[in-house]
């Protein structure tokens, strides 16, 4: 009996192996499948030291002046929709469902929440919404996240870097992270 125990382990190893590996498949099918939208994102200190390396993510626009703030907050786990314009991942609208959102006038929904704050840009108080679309880090590894905080940190006058998030929004509303955009420079989350 105890002679078989190492063939059970290794066969256990195996299949969670296996599983792992459908899983990663799986996801870059629906990554690569998805509708590619770049999300204006706040970024901030790449590094952790109990999680690694990683430049976390906060997908925060600001509306045009005078554009009041979304009708009600809406957090991720209440299984919303947002509504955004694919071409420059603006925030349109939000609904409970994808038909609702969609309705606000945007051509790409997805699941997501939203809130929204007032902050002074140049002198100039005005409304902004952060999305929570469910991705919230890119991890990357040692020298890029140092080149990205290299470049955060280059911020001259208090101007904010251009930086996006680059997402696939799937056929089932989800969001997935394909890679981030640094002032100008594209960074892709790779497997491989």
């Amino acid at each position: 009996m105890i002679g078989h125990f190492p063939l059970r382990i290794a066969a256990a190893g195996l299949l969670l192996t296996a599983m792992l590996v459908a899983l990663v498949v799986t996801e870059d099918r629906a990554r690569a499948a998805g509708r590619e939208v770049a999300l204006p994102m706040e970024a901030f200190d790449p590094r952790d030291l109990l999680t690694g390396h990683y430049v976390a993510l906060q997908m925060t626009q600001r509306l045009a002046p005078g554009r009041p703030c979304p009708t009600r907050t809406q957090p991720f786990d209440d299984g919303g929709w947002l509504a955004l314009r694919a071409a420059d991942g603006g925030f349109v609208g939000q609904g409970d469902t994808r038909e609702a959102a969609l309705a606000s006038g945007g051509d790409l929904a997805v699941r997501g929440g939203v809130l929204c704050t007032r902050m002074m840009v140049a002198n100039v108080e005005t409304n902004a919404v952060t999305l929570d679309v469910g991705v919230d880090r890119f991890h990357a590894d040692q020298a890029e996240a140092e080149a990205m905080e290299k470049v955060l940190r280059a911020r001259g006058g208090g101007q904010a870097v251009p930086a996006f998030a680059v997402v696939s929004v799937g056929e089932d509303g989800r969001a997935r992270l394909k890679g981030v955009i640094l002032d100008g420079k594209r960074t892709d989350l790779t497997w491989w």
